[in-house]
C-alpha cells in the first residue's frame, strides 16, 4: 500500500475548502424570503409557509424551490388539489427538484389520475429518482387498479431497494392476497408485518387484517355444513279452519273435533359448495334436507324433505346474471314413508348493484308442482300445476355488524291439473335484520299473499276462492361464536282469510333451536 504523503493530501484539503466556500457562497445568495419560508416548513407552520411562499413565487415564479416547498406545505394541511399543481412546476421548472416527481406522483395517486401518476412513474424510474418509494407507489396503483399480481410484485420490489419499506411493503402484499382470496398466503403477510414491530401502528393495522382473513377465509370456504335442531309448539298443526257454526249445522260434520295443538322437532342439514372461481364466472350449488316430526299424528304428518339447487352465473361489473334451478322433494308418512309431493323452479335472475350496499333483483322462473296422493276427480281437486314463479326484490345492507333490509314484489301463476286450483297470486314482502349488539341479532319480517282463483267450486255454493294470506316472524339470534348460533326466542303466526271456510284458519308457532356450521 502507498503511503500518503503530504504532498498528496495537500489538493483534496483545497478542493474540499474550496467546495465549503462555493457552497456556502449559494446558500448565502439565497433570497431571505424563500429561506424564512422553508424555515417555517421544517418547523412544521404549514399555514405560515403557504403565506410566505404564495407571495415569494408571485415575485419568483421561476424559482422551483419555492414550488416544491409550497407545494409539500400543501400537502400536509391535506389541499391535495393545490399541492399537484405546485409540485408540478417544481418537476418542470428549471432546475427541477429532484424529490418533486415522486410527491407529485403521490398526490396524483391520491386524487385517483392514475394515468398521469403512471406517466410520472416512467420519468422517475428513468432518472433512477428514489427506486423504493417510486416501487411502492406503482404498488399502491395497481392495487387501486385491481392488478393486484403486478401491485405484488412491486412491493417486493421496494422492500429490495430499501429494508424500511419492509413493513408497510408486507401489509400492502397481504391486502393483495386477501383481495385475491389467497387468504393463507395473506395470513403470511400479514403475520410477517406484526412480527417485524408488534408495536407500531402498521403493526396494530396487519393484526386487524389478519383478523379480517381468519373470519373471511370461514366465512368465504368452498365446502360449508350448516346443521340446525329446533323445537317447536304448534296452536294448529293440521291448518284445520277456525270455527265456523254455520257450515257445521249445513254439514253436520264436525271439522273442528281433532285437538290441533302439537310439540314437534324439525333436524336440517345443508351442504353448500362455492368455489372460487378466476374472471367473471360464479357458480354456487347446494343440498339441503329437512326432517319434521310430530308429537301427535306421527304416523299420517311426519314430513322429510330433500332440496338441490344450482346456480352458474356470469359477473359484468354492476349486473349479474345466474340461471337459478331448485328441485324439492318431499315424503310424508302413511303410516311409512311416502312420496308426497315436488316442486320445481328454473329460469334467469339478474342482479345489480345500483350503490355500494343497495341490490336490486329480478327473477322469472318456470314452476311446476306434482302432487302424488290419489284424489276424487282428478279433473278438479288435483292440485298439480304449471305456471310462473316472478319477483323484483331491493336489499340495503347497512351498518358494520350485518344490519339488512329486504323488500320483495311476487307474481305468481299456476295453471293446474285441477280446476278448482288455477290460481294468480301477489306477494308483497319485508324483512328486517338489525346490526348484532353484544352477539345478538334481531329479525322481524311480515308477508301478505294474495291469490284469486279462476274457477268458481261447486262444492261451496259456486264460489270463486280469495284468499289473503298474512305471515309475520320474529326472532332473536344469538351468535355465540362463528360456529354456533341460539335461536331463542322465534315466533311465527299465520293467519289465512278466505271465502271459503275450509281454507281460513289461524295459527301460532313458537320455537326455541341452535345452529352449528362446520
Amino acid at each position: 500500500m502507498k503511503k500518503i504523503t503530504a504532498s498528496m493530501l495537500f489538493p483534496v484539503v483545497l478542493f474540499l475548502a474550496c467546495l465549503v466556500v462555493m457552497t456556502t457562497g449559494a446558500f448565502g445568495q439565497e433570497d431571505p424570503d424563500l429561506q424564512a419560508g422553508i424555515r417555517q416548513y421544517q418547523a412544521e407552520n404549514y399555514e405560515e409557509t403557504i403565506d410566505i411562499l404564495s407571495e415569494y413565487r408571485k415575485k419568483n415564479p421561476s424559482s422551483s424551490m419555492a414550488a416544491f416547498f409550497l407545494g409539500m406545505a400543501y400537502k400536509q394541511t391535506n389541499d391535495i388539489p393545490s399541492a399537484e399543481g405546485q409540485l408540478r412546476e417544481a418537476a418542470t421548472l428549471t432546475p427541477p427538484v429532484r424529490q418533486a416527481p415522486v410527491e407529485l406522483i403521490d398526490v396524483l395517486y391520491q386524487q385517483g389520475k392514475f394515468d398521469e401518476a403512471k406517466q410520472w412513474i416512467g420519468v422517475a424510474e428513468t432518472n433512477k429518482l428514489f427506486p423504493a418509494k417510486i416501487a411502492f407507489l406503482k404498488g399502491m396503483i395497481a392495487a387501486s387498479e385491481g392488478r393486484f399480481q403486478q401491485a405484488i410484485e412491486a412491493f417486493d420490489q421496494a422492500k429490495k431497494f430499501d429494508a424500511a419499506y419492509t413493513q408497510s411493503a408486507d401489509l400492502q402484499i397481504g391486502v393483495c392476497y386477501l383481495n385475491l382470496r389467497k387468504y393463507d398466503m395473506a395470513k403470511q403477510r400479514f403475520q410477517t408485518a406484526i412480527t417485524q414491530d408488534p408495536l407500531s401502528d402498521l403493526g396494530s393495522f396487519a393484526r386487524r387484517y389478519h383478523d379480517l382473513v381468519e373470519e373471511r377465509s370461514f366465512l368465504e370456504r368452498p365446502l360449508r355444513l350448516t346443521v340446525g335442531l329446533m323445537a317447536q309448539y304448534d296452536t294448529n298443526v293440521l291448518s284445520e279452519p277456525t270455527w265456523n257454526e254455520a257450515w257445521l249445522r249445513r254439514t253436520g260434520t264436525d271439522f273442528w273435533e281433532r285437538d290441533e295443538k302439537s310439540f314437534k322437532y324439525m333436524t336440517t342439514a345443508r351442504l353448500d359448495y362455492v368455489p372460487i372461481l378466476t374472471g367473471p364466472f360464479s357458480f354456487n350449488a347446494s343440498y339441503a334436507a329437512a326432517a319434521s316430526f310430530q308429537e301427535k299424528y306421527p304416523t299420517s304428518y311426519d314430513l322429510v324433505a330433500n332440496t338441490l339447487s344450482v346456480n352458474p352465473g356470469l359477473t359484468f361489473g354492476r349486473f349479474m346474471a345466474v340461471l337459478a334451478a331448485n328441485y324439492t322433494h318431499v315424503m310424508k308418512r302413511n303410516p311409512g314413508y311416502q312420496r308426497y309431493s315436488e316442486n320445481y323452479t328454473v329460469g334467469p335472475l339478474l342482479r345489480y348493484m345500483p350503490a355500494p350496499n343497495h341490490i336490486l333483483e329480478l327473477s322469472a322462473g318456470y314452476a311446476g308442482k306434482n302432487y302424488f296422493e290419489a284424489v276424487a276427480q282428478p279433473q278438479l281437486w288435483d292440485q298439480s300445476s304449471r305456471g310462473l314463479d316472478s319477483h323484483l326484490a331491493w336489499y340495503w345492507m347497512f351498518g358494520t355488524q350485518g344490519g339488512l333490509l329486504n323488500l320483495k314484489y311476487g307474481f305468481s301463476t299456476e295453471s293446474a291439473h285441477g280446476a278448482y286450483f288455477d290460481n294468480r297470486g301477489h306477494r308483497f314482502t319485508v324483512n328486517f335484520m338489525s346490526p348484532k349488539y353484544w352477539l345478538a341479532r334481531a329479525q322481524v319480517g311480515g308477508e301478505m299473499f294474495l291469490q284469486e282463483y279462476e274457477t268458481p267450486n261447486a262444492t261451496f255454493d259456486n264460489v270463486k276462492r280469495s284468499d289473503q294470506t298474512y305471515t309475520l316472524t320474529a326472532g332473536i339470534y344469538w351468535d355465540v361464536n362463528r360456529h354456533l348460533t341460539i335461536i331463542a326466542p322465534q315466533y311465527m303466526k299465520t293467519r289465512v282469510f278466505s271465502n271459503i271456510f275450509l281454507y281460513d284458519y289461524d295459527r301460532d308457532v313458537y320455537s326455541v333451536g341452535l345452529e352449528l356450521r362446520f
